[in-house]
């Protein structure tokens, strides 16, 4: 394995999400929180000279948040740039043996005036991004570690939209000082923990095409949401280079209709997570992040990423998944599962996506669909066994601006065998949907 992985280990017990998503998007016109990006550099071709480059010519400040580094030039650069006066700051994260990756590093940095701070033992931090000067925002999904770039699928953007940018920077400034303060939102900043929602969001919102890559798969959430596409007829197509930690979870895609290329370990390796929906040559939206596809990434690490409707964004990203899938070997592809009719009392609402089984220990999630938006609506679930569930992530939530809300919960580990029952109260109309727990 080349790449280590980043989020198999949760290091952090906490609430699994917030219960409203900010996030929608309908059909081909697609109504989302989004951001407008000025560059993408796809890697391994682009290099990395776009973000030395950057450095070089800060004048005032580089606060730089990153899960790996080990790039001498990279480092000689930010030294360089701290005795000229620049302020310079550097979060390295320490949890999942990010001290040993990192102090190499830390030293060379400290020793040339270079501020830099260890992140919270106990979280993962896992986001790739720099603010310059208090006015460009990098976002990656790449590491900064030289041995990995001339084979490793990663990509870059960057973004300058203001509000972003003191968003990204305030939420560096507290995980700088360590003051647990949390993060920012702003435009189509995606960040973890909490970003199951808004993906899932994104994912459920594709009428025609999804392309996916990704370097995990073990998040339920997610992988309902992929299935429940297919359900809806849409061609689902993933990406991802081989690792038999999730050859289960893939070959389950792949029966229930979803497209799946692995790549093997002498190919381009995929580091990469993005998601792009409904993208053509006419249009779409992207996701491009820090975020794998896991529970730890998702619910519990420190992870950052953006939504954008840019040109650029999606004709890079497009490329470059279409090529790599062309690239892979594909899993044999079960039929479609036919899409599930469900009627609701007030004939204005609909479950977009719902996982029919579901095992004890297992994250499921719930999107619905309203035709009023903010409109305030319940979740409640009937076990098994008659008890009516307490997870944490149940209950009332409210729709977004196109009418769309997504619950996210976990099923209790001592949970029954079963049917359970599923109900979704609005001002609008009730929906029920029965589902088993295996």
């Amino acid at each position: 394995m080349k790449v280590r992985f980043a989020t198999v280990v949760v290091f952090v017990i906490g609430s699994v999400l917030s219960l409203s998503v900010c996030e929608s998007a309908r059909a081909a016109t697609i109504t989302t929180h989004t951001s407008p990006v000025r560059s993408v550099w796809t890697q391994p071709a682009a290099g990395y000279g776009f973000l030395r480059t950057a450095f070089s010519v800060a004048k005032q400040s580089i606060d730089l948040s990153i899960y790996e580094l080990e790039d001498p030039t990279m480092e000689a650069e930010l030294v360089a740039r701290a005795r000229a006066g620049v302020d310079v700051r550097v979060l390295l994260n320490a949890a999942y043996d990010g001290t040993a990756h990192n102090t190499p590093a830390a030293n060379i940095l400290r020793a040339g005036g270079v501020h830099v701070e260890w992140a919270p033992a106990g979280q993962i931090f896992h986001a790739k991004y720099a603010v310059i000067d208090g006015r460009l925002l990098y976002i990656g999904t790449g590491n900064l570690v030289v041995t990995d770039y001339p084979t490793t699928r990663d990509f870059w953007l960057l973004d300058a939209n203001r509000t972003d940018v003191t968003a990204a920077r305030a939420t560096f400034d507290d995980d700088f000082s360590g003051s647990g303060a949390g993060t920012r939102t702003a435009g189509g900043l995606v960040w973890s923990p909490g970003s199951a929602a808004r993906i899932v969001s994104l994912i459920g919102a594709a009428r025609h095409t999804l392309l996916i890559e990704n370097e995990e798969m073990d998040s339920t959430a997610i992988e309902n949401a992929i299935t429940d596409a297919v359900r809806r007829g849409v061609s689902v197509d993933v990406v991802m280079t081989y690792e038999s930690s999730w050859r289960t979870a893939l070959a389950r895609l792949a029966s229930a209709g979803v497209h799946v290329s692995q790549l093997n370990s002498s190919q381009v390796y995929i580091h990469a997570k993005v998601t792009c929906a409904d993208c053509s040559t006419s249009g779409g939206v992207v996701f491009i992040g820090s975020e794998n596809f896991s529970t730890s990434s998702l619910n519990y690490n420190r992870e950052l990423g953006v939504v954008t409707t840019t040109r650029a964004a999606i004709d890079a990203v497009r490329s470059a998944v279409l090529s790599d899938f062309s690239a892979g070997l594909k899993l044999a592809t079960g039929p479609r599962v036919p899409t599930t009719t469900i009627a609701s009392t007030g004939g204005a609402l609909s479950i977009t996506s719902f996982a029919a089984t579901i095992a004890p220990g297992d994250e499921d999630s719930l999107s619905i669909h309203s035709a009023q938006s903010n409109e305030t609506c319940s979740l409640s679930v009937t076990l098994p066994s008659g008890a009516t569930s307490e997870s944490e992530g149940l209950g009332a939530a409210r729709t977004d601006a196109a009418g769309d809300v997504t619950w996210i919960w976990r099923i209790g580990t001592s949970t029954d065998a079963g049917t359970a029952k599923a109900t979704i109260s609005c001002t609008t109309g009730t929906l029920q949907r029965s589902f088993a727990i295996t």
